[in-house]
């Protein structure tokens, strides 16, 4: 497919249309695991590079990556800290953006700019046109930039550009806890979002794209100026080459991944059910060491695993109630890559994730495109997708935040993966999930609509 700046079809010697990403967290590479948001503009640029008449050029944050030495569409904009975060407890990251001061904060901003627009002059001058399109990802200092260097570049002649805005969930979050009063979030950064007027119409940001239905309400609620027909839901797409059926089995692939005190677990463990996410309270995995307590003492073959980290003490806390709660097959496999997170739920009866209103829920998406029916709390993005030929989301629990009210949820995710082992989710559920995914959830077709939001917003 080609396209010309207004995306319509053209002739192969048309020159390509230059969409230029300024991403948020790192990428997943050189060793360094990344975030959703930071897998999600790695498989924008990787889509819209296969794409005929399309070149994408991308710019992400890391302390320890180096740039490509094969690749010249991508650069890493290199800094001293973990990269920045929003929430409060992150597994990549403790440096907070609450913790910087002002100076700091600009001197950030300003660098940042100033490499992205080197970098689109280079490319400009070696493509010999101007980019049409800049996507800034979070509603937050990205966005605040693209405008800035839209600004600078209209004072430079360079007119044609447009910005757009990709909406992830932990900016959101963090402005709605400053609205909120939260002590952990002082009233700061949604002011000085509002005050810069990058979403106070579409002269700054001509459109705006968030991952659940339920953001574009949150989002207008920080940003009332702003237009609500220029601000869609995007349906996250997965790379299926990557998640996908592995043929893996508990019995013979899962030791690999375990460390040296684990391997003693696994012994009679013939099935397996994954939990997957950082350890953040709201991701609430007290409650899935609850319900493995339960799961696991009825079912003799069936294991729990548990991928991801966060801080040493959210480690420690949670690794001592496995402990306490006498768990003979729970393993903790630390963070993995997605081709490793492919192979776990491959193997696994059904992935558990009752996260406590997951902005969209791409883990879900990824399990699913294993073949592996998914079980998760009725709240958040997966309410817009998870029907029960895919698993189950169970009733909320309001107390949740307690230790009573997180055993009572652990009560029901248990009943739950119970019924699936009774009832076999994997064989009567599993290769619908893979049929669902291929038909909605596919990131080139998200791309494609993001072209043609983008050719929509910009007439």
């Amino acid at each position: 497919r080609f396209w010309d700046a207004k995306q319509t079809r053209i002739g192969s010697m048309a020159k390509p249309l230059l969409i230029f990403q300024i991403g948020t967290n790192n990428w997943q590479r050189q060793g360094e695991f990344a975030p959703g948001s930071g897998i999600l503009h790695a498989s924008f640029h990787q889509t819209m590079n296969s794409m005929d008449g399309v070149k994408c050029f991308s710019i992400y944050p890391s302390k320890v990556q180096t740039d490509p030495e094969d690749d010249d569409t991508f650069r890493v904009f290199k800094i001293n800290h973990d990269i920045p975060i929003c929430e409060s407890v992150s597994p990549n990251s403790s440096y907070r953006w609450h913790s910087m001061d002002d100076k700091e904060y600009q001197a950030y901003l300003n660098r940042l700019e100033s490499e992205i627009c080197a970098f689109m002059d280079q490319v400009e001058a070696r493509e010999g046109k101007e980019f049409d399109y800049l996507i800034s990802h979070h509603a937050f200092t990205n966005a605040m930039t693209a405008a800035q260097i839209v600004e600078r570049r209209h004072r430079e002649g360079k007119t044609k550009l447009k910005h757009f805005n990709f909406v992830h969930g932990t900016a959101l979050k963090m402005y709605i806890k400053e609205k909120e009063g939260d002590p952990e979030y002082p009233m700061r950064f949604l002011t000085k979002c509002q005050g810069s007027g990058v979403f106070s119409g579409v002269a700054s940001t001509q459109g705006v794209w968030v991952n659940s239905e339920d953001y574009i309400g949150k989002f207008l609620d920080c940003f009332p100026q702003y237009p609500k027909q220029n601000c869609v839901f995007s349906r996250i797409g997965v790379n299926q080459k990557i998640f996908c059926p592995r043929g893996t089995e508990v019995a013979r692939d899962l030791a690999k991944h375990l460390r040296e005190e684990d391997r003693g677990k696994v012994a009679n463990m013939k099935r397996l059910v994954t939990f997957v996410g950082k350890f953040a309270d709201w991701k609430r995995l007290d409650a899935v060491l609850y319900a493995a307590k339960e799961y696991e003492a009825t079912f003799p073959d069936l294991g729990t695993a548990i991928v991801g980290t966060g801080p040493p003490e959210a480690i420690a806390m949670y690794e001592g109630l496995s402990k306490s709660l006498g768990l003979q097959r729970t393993v903790f496999l630390g963070p993995k890559s997605q081709d490793v997170l492919a192979e776990l739920f491959s193997m696994s009866e059904v992935g558990m994730f009752p996260s406590y209103k997951e902005p969209f829920g791409m883990v879900f998406i990824e399990c699913m495109a294993c073949g592996t029916p998914t079980i998760g709390a009725k709240s958040g993005g997966p309410t817009e997708f998870v029907k029960p030929e895919q698993g189950v989301l169970v009733e909320e629990e309001a107390d949740w935040h307690t230790e009573e009210g997180m055993k009572r949820l652990g009560g029901k995710v248990a009943t739950e993966v119970i019924k699936a082992i009774d009832e076999d989710w994997k064989k009567t559920k599993g290769p619908g999930c893979i049929d669902f995914v291929t038909k909605n959830f596919s990131t080139v077709a998200q791309v494609e609509g993001m072209l043609s939001n983008m050719k929509e917003w910009s007439a």
